[in-house]
């Protein structure tokens, strides 16, 4: 399936060797997306600033620091540019240890990573397995291990096309991006690959039963982050060019399994451990990745190490301050934390910098507030203005007094007039946005010619395509002006209004304090709820119910104890939620509950088995009942039902009533109301002991 070398693809007077003996790689230097738009409508993205070093330069770098001997950068976008800067860098010189070819688009109809992985086979470049990575990649990983385990599965796997590599990543951290959620059903005992699907945007997944069924232990992760790395074996890149609808990574993975059984292929994935890979897909993960580089995750990638040409290290200081040769700092300014200042800056009186990277020969004013910004190249901001979580482009002007809300970005070259304000996730670029319609008469066009933002300021708004504008593009704006409030001030009240908002359908009959706080635990907690509603108005049975609640699990990486208790609190809110209103209190109440807990017997036998998983089950009411004072007047009923069904066993009432809180003072409500019951088994547990006698 391989193909033979093209004449003239090989440098001038390189020598012809075997590629299956040489570590090759290959580096999209294109994201093919304008989430960095304006920016990249003057410069590509691989060459983008990322601590006062192009992009790409770290990509070349962990490649180099892996051992790779060959790469080939592919281009689409302002090709030239990058082709023009690695010629004039360390690497293409002689001496360097890493070879490397740009490669430029065949033809302008390369809009995707398909379109690009096509043009390369056409080339004919590719004879052994290569590591496929995009050039916004920022990584520490030794690949070279992972080359190896890949040809090892192999011996074993004649059909294994590709590794992928992912990183593990709770729900809430910062290298997670809201565009590329993921859940993956793998084989956990060799690492295969059985199923993939994107999350973004959806409330339910649907996972086939033959997968089950196939194999005899299967892990839903929705703990994994694609790092977009990547080991090929050749036969990749035909299949790219035999299917012209993979327009994508995640199309390839999708066909390659739906055609599993005819073709023989197989994808596995690899875990990262102790190692630092991140895609820099938007603004929001420029953000996050720049914190992580300054504060020392992507070792050897730090700013103090930069190995750039002709650029003078960076020196550190306490606190994560990285300073280059010739800044200046004005009296009582303060550089606080995670604060890089690049060479010939200057920075004036009383002026306050916080996390944040400041470009090369940039003049900074007095009173300044920088925070959780990103400033290029030549950027002078005068006295009195405040900058906070913004990215601004080389040669940006901020006349005294401007103020930029929250998520700003402002393409090169734009000037703002005195005292300007600027509202929040707005994007400026220095030139009027080309006009949509080609065909506007004269008058249409005198109606809607741009004006700039303010008098005396060159800026104007750009606007997202409709297309672009999605949901996820809209949340990671707004994540990334929420990131950055002050968590001693704002943590809890930003978490109750985003859960709030996220949570409003399940919380308008029920007390907030019933929820738990954890961010995974809290969306266990919706998705089994979900599960049951459905089961319940569907009547779906026990075993499928339980198979839906264990993959919930291991997505959100729950211990049994959560799973134990929200699920107990899950049944008991079916009635207030499927009614959309809050119980009274009376007979009805147990009516509409005792039929939900009927059905969900068969679930709730398979969780309740032990007498610690009992004991969490009647923690989870006693709470329940304490935040819905409407359900507490039921409790007995509850607690006898479930013991008449032997969901619950005697021994594990009496132990949780003889057992009260430390701080039992909320809880004596439900315990007295209870009381009836639990003299009624001690006087039954007598009865029977005088009988035994």
């Amino acid at each position: 399936m391989s193909k033979a070398v093209k004449s003239g693809t090989a440098k001038p007077g390189s020598e012809v060797v075997k590629q299956e003996d040489v570590i090759v790689a290959i580096l999209i230097a294109d994201s093919f997306s304008i989430r960095f738009a304006p920016v990249t409508d003057l410069k590509p993205k691989a060459l983008l600033p990322l601590v006062n070093r192009p992009m790409i330069d770290y990509a070349l770098e962990s490649l180099l620091l892996s051992g790779v001997q060959k790469t080939f950068v592919y281009c689409v976008a302002h090709a030239d540019q990058i082709r023009l800067y690695l010629r004039e860098s360390k690497w293409m010189r002689a001496a360097s240890p890493m070879s490397i070819e740009v490669i430029s688009q065949s033809s302008d109809d390369c809009r995707s990573l398909g379109d690009s992985l096509r043009d390369i086979d056409g080339k004919s470049l590719i004879r052994g397995d290569f590591i496929l990575m995009s050039a916004d990649v920022i990584s520490n990983v030794q690949l070279i291990p992972i080359l190896e385990e890949h040809r090892e599965k192999r011996k074993t796997d004649k059909g294994i096309v590709m590794t992928h590599i992912f990183k593990k990543s709770f729900l809430g951290h910062r290298s997670r991006s809201a565009e590329e959620e993921l859940v993956l059903a793998v084989n956990p005992t060799n690492g295969r690959i059985l199923n993939y699907q994107q999350s973004k945007n959806l409330k339910k997944l649907n996972f086939p039963l033959e997968m089950f069924k196939e194999h005899g232990l299967v892990d839903l992760r929705y703990d994994l982050v694609d790092t977009h790395i990547s080991i090929c074996s050749p036969v990749v890149l035909p299949l790219f060019s035999d299917n012209f609808d993979y327009q994508t990574w995640g199309d390839f993975v999708r066909g390659i399994l739906i055609n599993e059984e005819i073709l023989n292929n197989t994808i596995y994935y690899h875990q990262l451990e102790g190692s630092y890979a991140a895609h820099v897909s938007n603004i929001s993960m420029y953000d996050a990745v720049s914190k992580d580089i300054i504060q020392r995750w992507t070792y050897p990638l730090v700013p103090d190490l930069n190995r750039s040409d002709n650029t003078p290290r960076h020196t550190l200081s306490r606190h994560n301050v990285y300073k280059q040769p010739g800044v200046t700092l004005g009296k009582e300014s303060v550089l606080e934390m995670d604060v890089v200042v690049g060479e010939n800056s200057e920075i004036g009186e009383h002026t306050y910098v916080t996390q944040s990277v400041i470009g090369k020969r940039c003049k900074i004013g007095n009173n300044v507030r920088i925070s959780n910004a990103y400033i290029w190249d030549d950027v002078i901001i005068e006295d009195e203005c405040c900058v906070e979580v913004a990215l601004i482009a080389d040669g940006v002007v901020l006349k005294k007094g401007v103020e930029l809300g929250h998520g700003c970005v402002l393409g090169p070259g734009v000037k703002l007039a005195p005292s300007t304000k600027i509202a929040a996730n707005t994007r400026l670029m220095a030139s009027p946005p080309k006009s949509e319609n080609d065909f506007e008469t004269s008058d249409e066009e005198e109606e809607n010619v741009p004006v700039p933002v303010s008098a005396d300021s060159i800026g104007y708004v750009y606007h997202r395509p409709v297309e672009e504008d999605s949901d996820a593009e809209s949340l990671v704006d707004e994540l990334w002006g929420l990131e950055i409030e002050d968590e001693t001030d704002s943590e809890e009240g930003d978490e109750d209004e985003l859960d709030n908002d996220e949570d409003e359908d399940h919380e308008e009959d029920l007390e907030v304090g019933d929820l738990p706080e954890d961010m995974n635990a809290r969306s266990f907690y919706n998705e089994v709820l979900e599960s049951l509603q459905r089961g319940y108005e569907e009547k779906i049975k026990g075993d499928n119910l339980v198979l839906e609640i264990n993959s919930s699990k291991y997505a959100y990486n729950v211990t049994m104890k959560e799973v134990n208790m929200l699920v107990i609190k899950a049944m008991l809110s079916l009635p207030s939620v499927m009614t959309k209103k809050g119980g009274s209190g009376t007979n009805d109440d147990w009516a509409a509950l005792r039929p939900i807990l009927q059905h969900f017997l068969p679930v709730l036998r398979n969780y309740l088995k032990n007498n610690q998983s009992m004991l969490d089950s009647l923690e989870a009411l006693e709470e329940f009942g304490v935040n819905n004072p409407q359900f507490a007047k039921i409790t007995c009923k509850v607690l006898h039902y479930l013991y008449g069904e032997d969901v619950l066993h005697e021994d594990a009432i009496l132990e949780w009533h003889a057992n009260p809180p430390n701080d039992p003072s909320a809880m004596k409500t439900i315990r007295k109301i209870v009381e009836p019951f639990i003299t009624w088994l001690e006087e039954a547990e007598e009865e029977s002991s005088d009988e035994s006698d």
